[in-house]
């Protein structure tokens, strides 16, 4: 089973083209295997399509890269003047 920390902000998922929420995605994964949540949480990191018991999953990620400590970091650097 997921957990919800396992789901971020960043991830949209799609079941069968439907658009679901977090509650609702944590719940479809009561019924999954170990193998089968390892799958899910592998295609949360990098994104893409993968069907599970037949119902196909659609795991769009926004690329953001995070700091050390968890926030997100400007893609400008500033220049620190002398």
């Amino acid at each position: 089973m997921l957990s919800k920390q396992s789901i971020r902000k960043e991830h949209t998922i799609y079941v069968n083209g439907v658009k679901m929420s977090k509650d609702e995605i944590i719940d479809l994964s009561t019924s999954f295997s170990e193998m089968e949540t390892a799958h899910f949480k592998k295609m949360l990191q990098q994104g893409g399509r993968f069907k599970i018991q037949g119902v196909s999953y659609i795991i769009n990620r926004e690329e953001k890269m995070r700091n050390s400590k968890g926030g997100f970091d400007s893609p400008f650097k500033l220049k620190e003047k002398d």
